[in-house]
């Protein structure tokens, strides 16, 4: 009869059947898998590797593409950097109704109008200043005393008084000194006159009239005055008597005191000479 002992198995072999079965178990697992734990985990590793490597190839920048053999290659250049443009004014804003104060030129001191015109003997230079639209030229045509066609005749002016075109000018010019003088111009009471004009006055005035076809006033060189001029010894009057003979304006000596007519102050003549068609004056007479 065996003992009790002998049939109770012994701790150490208990150990060694579980052993046998946990080796039976891990055995059965590992014929599911064809992979073994450390191939397991090389391949994690190397499935890690190819999703990371192209994410990193995303990342990364492109390398330069190369040039065909038929391509040109063209440098680029960086445009240059351009400051910023002031404001440039519009149509609009240049137009201006009014122009500004400092847009208007100042004219040199050198280029001034004097203030006073000195005027000392008639000048054919200055024909249209003194008197514009009138040239002062002596007429070659002959016309009729009191007959004189509108060509030769030039407007004072006054507006209102006319004689020939040279006897004009010259008065003009007589004018200009005269004005610089008083702060006036001369004072025109009469100038030239046509036939009829001449009866007119001759049937007022009777012999202080000259016989009508025969006064100096018809053939536009004669001039009646105001502005105290027809009184002896006065300011402007003794001024003409200085001043006129330059520019060929007198007071004839039949009008003066002493002379052969009547005393005429206010009467001045033309005196242009015979070379200038002046020789009519012999067939004028005295008197206005």
């Amino acid at each position: 009869m065996p003992s009790h002992r002998a049939d109770t198995p012994q701790p150490a072999s208990r150990r060694a059947q579980r052993q046998k079965r946990s080796g039976r178990r891990t055995t059965h697992r590992a014929k599911g898998s064809s992979l073994t734990v450390p191939q397991m985990g090389i391949a994690s590793a190397l499935g890690l590797a190819t999703v990371v490597a192209p994410l990193s190839g995303m990342m990364a920048s492109p390398e330069p593409a190369k040039a065909t053999a038929n391509e040109i290659s063209t440098p680029r250049i960086a445009a240059p950097a351009f400051g910023l443009l002031g404001h440039t004014p519009t149509a609009v804003e240049q137009l201006q109704l009014i122009p500004a104060d400092n847009d208007i030129p100042i004219v040199p001191g050198t280029l001034v109008a004097p203030r006073n015109l000195l005027v000392t003997r008639p000048s054919r230079g200055h024909e249209r200043a003194v008197l514009p639209g009138c040239f002062g030229d002596v007429p070659l045509a002959k016309a009729s005393n009191g007959q004189l066609p509108a060509t030769m005749l030039c407007t004072l002016w006054d507006a209102k008084h006319q004689l020939r075109s040279d006897a004009a000018v010259a008065l003009a010019k007589l004018n200009v000194a005269y004005q610089q003088t008083f702060g006036h111009p001369i004072c025109v009471s009469d100038a030239y006159r046509t036939l009829n004009q001449q009866y007119a006055v001759k049937a007022e005035r009777g012999y202080l009239a000259a016989t009508p076809g025969r006064s100096v006033h018809g053939l536009g060189r004669a001039v009646d005055l105001c502005d105290d001029v027809e009184n002896f010894g006065s300011a402007t009057h003794q001024w003409m008597v200085d001043n006129a003979p330059r520019y060929g304006w007198i007071n004839p000596d039949w009008a003066q005191p002493g002379g052969s007519g009547p005393r005429e102050a206010w009467h001045w003549e033309y005196n242009c000479g015979a070379e200038a068609g002046c020789e009519a004056d012999s067939t004028s007479s005295t008197g206005e």
